[in-house]
């Protein structure tokens, strides 16, 4: 699944633009690497996004899924 489809369906994100614009801007990071929105997500992976004032979110994905 790719990671800015993802960010939607698990919510992290309103919406996949929002999301493949987050990637392109270096707000997510994928496995420690600044990923881009086609990069592929797999069970295990971390993903780090960088929110407002500095704060860092670190999710471990559990599981896939490309639809809500």
């Amino acid at each position: 699944v790719r990671i800015d489809v993802w960010l939607d369906v698990a919510c992290l994100c309103k919406t996949r633009s929002e999301a493949k614009r987050a990637c392109e801007g270096g707000k997510i990071d994928l496995n420690g690497q600044t990923a881009k929105p086609h990069r592929e997500v797999r069970t295990g992976d971390v993903i780090e996004v960088s929110r407002s004032h500095g704060v860092r979110q670190r999710v471990i994905v559990r599981a896939l899924a490309d639809q809500h």
